[in-house]
């Protein structure tokens, strides 16, 4: 089965040490390695985990839209058509290790789709669309109150409490303040980890 059991050489152990800003000793490092060509074996995948598979599984193990787990699998790829060990551990490294500040960081990034600095209306509504139809938002959703219980309720909340200078737009500062302040939208972005 492609490279399963195969040991990382150090000099790869040090750049993957450095992809992942240490978040990872270097046995862990090597568990991930085994786990993901054992899914993944380099004879059958060997440019990495193919789109199809990363948004079948995806949708298979929490449910939610295809344009979720396509976009998803995009933010993580870089834009490439695989994800690769790399891609994978340097999402891993931020979703199970990163700092509130770095998982933040990477949310908003998340939620700025076309990447000019903010967050607008439309962006966030898009995604928490898609979210709403995970088996885990669905259950969380029961849970609010009936205020913010759909994506539109909730995405309004969110801008009356975040936008700060009401511009209609979240600047990081806004997002990352506004999340640190409210439990729910945290939980709620958390599903995508």
């Amino acid at each position: 089965m492609g490279n399963v059991g195969a040991k990382l050489d150090k000099a790869r152990l040090v750049e993957l040490e450095k992809l992942t800003k240490k978040k990872f000793s270097r046995d862990e490092l090597e568990e991930w390695y085994t786990v993901f060509h054992e899914n993944y074996p380099v004879d059958q995948y060997p440019d990495g985990m193919p789109k199809d598979t990363f948004v079948d599984e995806n949708m298979e193990a929490h449910g939610g839209d295809q344009a979720l787990w396509d976009y998803l699998f995009k933010r993580i790829s870089g834009n490439k058509e695989t994800i690769t060990f790399d891609d994978f551990i340097d999402h891993m490294a931020i979703g199970t290790r990163g700092s509130p500040e770095e998982k933040l960081q990477w949310t908003f990034k998340f939620y700025d789709r076309d990447g000019n600095g903010f967050i607008d209306h439309h962006e966030m509504l898009t995604i928490f669309q898609s979210i709403f139809k995970m088996v885990e938002a669905v259950e969380l959703a029961q849970q609010m109150p009936t205020d913010q219980n759909t994506p539109e309720k909730r995405v309004k909340c969110i801008f009356d409490k975040m936008d700060v200078d009401q511009d209609r737009r979240l600047s990081m500062e806004e997002f990352i303040e506004g999340c640190k302040a409210d439990n729910t939208i945290m939980e709620v972005m958390s599903l995508l980890r």
